[in-house]
């Protein structure tokens, strides 16, 4: 452990944890096998890019440019397809017989991953395969159409998983006729004068297809990160499948808007990441969000690491040590 945030006397502390999640998934399976209520994962998208992030360091006004995370695979699509069957194996032990899991793709990759899933979790356990639409985000192109949503893949450990009803708010509130039992049948609703009653109804049940735009820049919650998703995407996965209390897992957790979210919506959680500004941005909105709300009744967390001395050296001479206060523990 590198460091501790104490806030409350509950006994649970959130957990983040810097360094490979292969290593950290074999680590939590010792300790929270079938104990995990709810997974979401980001993973790479098996596009063949690599991912930047530019962080501005306030002391000496300058930027800095770095990579988030590799997204190029040696041995190609064996190789990506190696690196997600392993944790997703360990992902499934973690979860508990409640549990479900979302698995966030693209084209790249979602019809290889989908396969991986039924194998691992069971065909019968599929839920949901969740469009996100988010408005035209790339440009039109003269050979294809311009691409405009994700995937995301919600599969269950049991036929008991928690799956709670999402509402959203609708463009138009509609007029609806009020139904009523009646002897036994149902009928519509009719005051004292005989007139049919009817009611305004301006939400409606959510449906597969999530109409949530992408982040902007100009958004105060942008940290920078590439792949940044909206927060309320996860507020929404979050709400629809745990409830308060519950335990919530990120292994990508990159900016960490899961992990925020989780946060927000009184969740537990554990996230992971091999990059250190991930792990640095993370840390930081978490830091931001306790001091803006003070929220006594909110979990402590801490921050774990696994380094070797290469990756210690690394973190000892980057700009952000002080920002991160490490005290090494013997």
């Amino acid at each position: 452990k590198i460091e501790s945030f104490p806030n409350s006397s509950k006994d649970w502390n959130n957990k983040l944890f810097w360094g490979d999640n292969l290593d950290v998934l074999y680590y939590l399976s010792q300790f929270f096998e079938n104990q995990i209520d709810l997974i979401y994962i980001d993973p790479p998208f098996f596009s063949g890019s690599n991912y930047h992030l530019v962080v501005y360091e306030k002391e000496n006004e300058q930027k800095y440019e770095s990579l988030a995370y590799r997204d190029r695979w040696e041995n190609d699509l064996d190789s990506y397809l190696q690196m997600l069957y392993e944790r997703l194996y360990l992902l499934r032990k973690l979860l508990s017989d409640r549990g479900v899991i979302f698995v966030h793709l693209d084209w790249h990759s979602t019809h290889y991953i989908r396969l991986l899933l039924d194998e691992i979790f069971g065909s019968e356990h599929f839920i949901n395969n969740i469009v996100w639409y988010y408005y035209n985000k790339y440009s039109a192109s003269k050979s294809n159409l311009p691409r405009a949503h994700d995937d995301i893949l919600l599969y269950s450990r049991s036929n008991n998983y928690t799956f709670n009803e999402l509402r959203i708010p609708r463009d138009t509130p509609v007029k609806q006729l009020k139904r009523e039992m009646v002897d036994g049948v149902l009928k519509n609703a009719k005051d004292e004068n005989g007139n049919v009653i009817y009611r305004i109804v301006d939400d409606k049940k959510e449906d597969d297809v999530w109409r949530i735009p992408c982040m902007q820049p100009a958004s105060n919650q942008w940290t920078g990160f590439p792949t940044q998703k909206h927060h309320k995407l996860l507020q929404r996965i979050i709400k629809l499948a745990s409830n308060p209390d519950d335990l919530i897992l990120d292994v990508f957790c990159g900016s960490g808007t899961t992990l925020y979210a989780a946060e927000k919506l009184q969740r537990r959680w554990i996230g992971a990441d091999i990059s250190k500004f991930a792990i640095y941005l993370t840390r930081k909105r978490i830091l931001k969000y306790k001091k803006k709300y003070n929220n006594q009744d909110a979990y402590s967390f801490e921050i774990f690491t696994h380094l070797t001395q290469d990756r210690k050296d690394v973190l000892d001479s980057h700009f952000f040590q002080k920002d991160l206060k490490i005290k090494r523990k013997s």
